[in-house]
């Protein structure tokens, strides 16, 4: 197909494409999608206008491997099963809440040059993030994270040559009871935070994120605003995504999928599979002919509660203005919005606790952080001044099936050879299989996408 052929036919698309993008978010039902997309930004000099590809699932790495075929003049379907775009990022206002919250991702971990330049482009502020950190324990207020054992952690890590699981170094380097403290912390902060089993964590996932200073910045918007940018360029570029599109079965050849939802078939020459590890662990989608997914089992998915709270005043920064993180014991962990000004707290309960507390109504779980919360500030009457809250769950009985990734010692090879692809037909992606293991953030979900659709693009190049 030639590049005017093409662009007839894009145009053509376009007025039923209007509907599609409404869906997504009704702030488009009045963009104006008719003007003529620029050849040499497009990238339609360089179209592969014949290729049909389906993403499944339209999150972060689904929306940015989308992106970057259709922007190549790709033929896309976007199939999500649930009724909005966004998966584990969801920027919302509930019930009761008088301004957006984020129900999953929330901050961007440094200095990451895909997710802050598609900011960029969305021309989305972000502000740097209180990484302030506060323990409450024993009745008193401490700096966290300040044994004098620190120092001598980071030192062995970053000497490391050979990966190991953290229980594994604790054991070779931090043995005796005047460890033991340091030791309950990392084990602490790798189930609380990394939601990680500390048999199993590897060190190398670990070591830049505890010994790193680098800045953390959160969106002043939220997550979500970043994701409609992309939807939005999608639907311009002549993609569709189709809501309430929940596959349950793949069928492929080398160069065929024929892609089941209910009794609808979705045809296309590749596939890239973005739903969370922990669909694909639970095998939520059946392949025909079947694939080794033994892969997904060696990277860890981990469980966690989040929960948001308003609150009529910031009460804590009465007795501290500068709030970042607390923790307190029974492992809660609590966070401020310090930089905006906000209100607001969030509660997250990690992996082990999640699980424990994830059978508890939401009521009880809140009345739990609640009742800690009294114990730090008692002057303040905490439950009085509760506004709204509300509890988000992301264990293995929900869509998500849990929270984030975290690798073992071995995960880095499996997640080379899912990057590899299947046959140049089935590909996967997801913050899961950022191919440096890299994971468990939302540029590594981005990442991933774009990974994925470029070699896509480049073995249909080849073939």
């Amino acid at each position: 197909m030639q590049v005017p052929e093409r662009l007839s036919m894009i145009r053509a698309k376009r007025k039923t494409l209007r509907s599609n993008l409404a869906q997504i978010n009704p702030i488009y039902k009045t963009t104006q999608l008719d003007e003529k997309p620029d050849l040499k930004s497009s990238g339609f000099l360089l179209e592969i206008s014949s290729m049909k590809a389906i993403v499944i699932g339209a999150g972060a790495a689904g929306l940015m491997a989308a992106y970057e075929l259709t922007r190549k003049g790709a033929d896309v379907i976007i199939l999500e099963a649930d009724n909005r775009i966004g998966g584990r990022i969801h920027t919302l206002i509930p019930s009761g809440f008088t301004q957006p919250i984020e129900a999953g991702a929330e901050f961007i971990h440094g200095h990451l040059p895909l997710t802050l330049a598609l900011m960029e482009q969305a021309k989305m502020p972000y502000v740097e993030a209180s990484m302030a950190m506060t323990e409450f324990k024993n009745g008193s207020f401490t700096a966290a994270f300040n044994s004098e054992h620190w120092e001598r952690f980071e030192k062995i890590v970053s000497l490391l040559k050979r990966d190991c699981t953290l229980n594994e170094l604790l054991d070779r380097h931090f043995r005796g009871p005047v460890f033991k403290d340091f030791r309950m912390q990392c084990q602490q902060m790798a189930q609380g935070l990394d939601l990680a089993d500390p048999d199993k964590l590897s060190v190398f996932c670990i070591r830049e994120e505890w010994t790193s200073s680098e800045s953390q910045y959160r969106t002043v918007s939220g997550y979500g605003p970043l994701l409609d940018f992309l939807a939005h360029q999608i639907i311009i570029n002549g993609g569709q995504i189709l809501l309430n599109h929940r596959v349950s079965k793949i069928t492929w050849d080398k160069g065929n999928v024929a892609v089941k939802v209910g009794s609808d078939i979705f045809k296309a020459d590749s596939v890239i599979v973005t739903t969370t590890l922990g669909n694909l662990q639970q095998r939520q989608i059946a392949f025909k002919p079947k694939i080794d997914d033994s892969l997904f089992e060696v990277i860890g998915f981990g469980n966690v509660l989040k929960i948001v709270m308003e609150f009529e005043n910031a009460f804590w920064e009465k007795s501290h203005p500068d709030l970042g993180f607390l923790f307190t014991d029974n492992d809660y962990t609590f966070w401020t919005q310090l930089e905006l000004r906000r209100p607001v707290l969030m509660g997250w309960i990690g992996n082990d606790k999640a699980s424990d507390l994830g059978a508890l109504p939401d009521s009880e779980i809140i009345a739990q952080l609640l009742y800690k919360l009294g114990e730090a500030f008692p002057e303040s009457q905490v439950q009085k001044v509760l506004k709204a809250s509300v509890v988000f769950r992301y264990t293995p009985d929900q869509p998500t099936s849990g929270g984030y990734s975290w690798t073992m010692p071995q995960s880095l090879k499996a997640i080379r050879k899912i990057n590899e692809g299947i046959e140049n037909t089935l590909w996967f992606a997801g913050e899961a299989f950022e191919r440096t293991g890299n994971v468990a953030t939302v540029e590594a979900a981005f990442q991933s996408g774009r990974y994925s659709a470029r070699k896509v693009l480049r073995s249909n190049l080849l073939d």
